[in-house]
């Protein structure tokens, strides 16, 4: 029985129309019971939620009260040439969103990282965190605690086998904080994200250590709580951004002077200038890491392959850099901790799992696999996201892409004014094609 359901009668006095009807049933009945139950309640027809084709029935862990489904337009960016540990040739990327410009603009990004000869992308660790919290009566024994539960690390693993055949517990690291001692434990989950696979392996470590007299006992344990908030789940923190949680990813390309100038339409001096600026900005402002909008990448992405939507706080702090280089500029991306996965969660509904075929991301190996291509995409993003705030043309291409009433234009202003418009139109437009390069399987050669 889950949190807060109950299987008695309603208490007396209550109506049952507060209750959503057939809880815990997954049938196309029951999806049905509730919609007409909710239009009982709101008196709205609620017509676009009639239909759907999704299957009740294959949603018992993904969702409860089931009365219908949202559809999210998603748009295809890219191509984006790709030289990666795990990713090769071009591919492109769904993106679900409302957003306009998005696609557009990463596709800019994407475009002018082809011609300059693509991305290079590696996976550089994996770990998923959970951090169970131990109270004590005094200090001392909870530093007792903290020096004695390392040393029961093959113990520990023991009985996460127990539970799970693809975690594997790397580590435990103990944090005292007054009475109470946090225990980071530190996984590795294959192809899953793992946020719920390292909920129950912890959770039956935790139970291994209170049963254990020199550990509990022997120490003055009052209790435990599986997740003391010190793992940095679904939220932004300093040291999910220093330590990762989740897949490390680091992307980087090396842009050619006339490919700044052609496709993104600045220049090296002014772009990196400009960046300057925008990284001196977000430090001031304490931002996590510095970078244009690696959220949008990463939530667009998310939704249309069945990620942790959530997961977008932790997951989308990233380090974005720009260097002047002799022949143009350097630009890097690096996201600390990718909280995704190719199995487990939403990527087993049919249009996420499609979407994640598109890119060759379903099989054993393939969440890094999708870790370098959003590492990739979000640092073709970036740079055509920074490339049009520091030439003028962020705020004409929204307007043009991503509102539904466009501001009138000004009518005098001469013709440095136009140009600008004229510009500003054309900035996350595509000038040219790139060269048709190989796909994963082939060699493909830099540009």
């Amino acid at each position: 029985m889950s949190s807060g359901e109950s299987t008695g009668r309603p208490l007396q006095g209550r109506s049952t129309r507060r209750y959503v009807p057939a809880r815990g049933v997954y049938t196309e009945s029951a999806r049905l019971q509730r919609l007409d139950w909710l239009r009982s309640v709101t008196g709205l027809t609620l017509s676009s939620l009639q239909h759907t084709r999704l299957d009740a029935g294959r949603l018992t862990g993904n969702i409860e009260g089931f009365i219908g489904a949202v559809e999210i337009p998603v748009g295809m960016a890219g191509p984006l040439l790709f030289f990666g540990q795990n990713v090769q040739g071009e591919v492109y990327t769904p993106m679900a969103t409302t957003e306009g410009a998005l696609v557009s603009s990463a596709t800019r990004g994407a475009l002018a990282a082809t011609l300059a000869g693509g991305v290079t992308t590696r996976v550089a660790a994996q770990a998923m965190t959970r951090a169970p919290v131990f109270v004590f009566s005094r200090l001392e024994g909870a530093a007792r605690f903290a020096a004695a539960v390392p040393r029961h690390l093959g113990d520990l693993r023991a009985v996460v086998r127990q539970v799970s055949d693809h975690a594997e517990l790397v580590s435990v690291e103990p944090v005292v904080l007054g009475r109470a001692v946090h225990l980071r434990f530190r996984y590795t989950t294959g192809d899953a994200a793992g946020q719920n696979m390292t909920t129950a392996c912890t959770w039956r470590a935790c139970q291994w250590i209170e049963q254990q007299p020199h550990l509990a006992g022997g120490c003055g344990l009052e209790r435990f709580i599986v997740e003391g908030n010190t793992a940095g789940d679904k939220k932004a923190s300093a040291q999910a951004l220093a330590e990762g949680r989740g897949i490390r990813v680091s992307a980087d390309c090396r842009l050619p002077v006339g490919v700044v100038e052609r496709v993104l339409r600045t220049t090296p001096d002014e772009l990196v200038s400009g960046y300057q600026h925008i990284a001196a900005g977000a430090v001031h402002s304490g931002v996590l890491g510095s970078h244009a909008n690696t959220a949008n990448i990463v939530a667009a992405i998310f939704t249309a392959t069945g990620q942790d939507i959530a997961c977008v706080h932790e997951s989308g702090a990233g380090q974005f850099i720009l260097e002047r280089t002799p022949d143009g500029v350097h630009a890097s991306m690096t996201l600390p901790g990718l909280a995704l996965g190719t199995v487990g969660g939403g990527t087993h509904l049919p249009a996420q799992r499609e979407l994640l075929e598109t890119m060759g991301c379903t099989g054993r190996g393939s969440a890094h696999r999708l870790a370098e291509i959003v590492a990739g995409f979000a640092l073709a993003l970036d740079l055509s996201t920074v490339s049009a705030a520091v030439a003028g043309h962020f705020a004409g291409a929204h307007e043009r892409l991503g509102r539904s009433r466009p501001i009138p234009r000004p009518q005098s202003g001469g013709p440095t004014a136009t140009a600008r418009v004229m510009a500003s139109e054309a900035s996350l437009s595509c000038p040219n094609q790139p060269a048709p390069a190989q796909t994963d399987g082939g060699t493909a050669s830099r540009g």
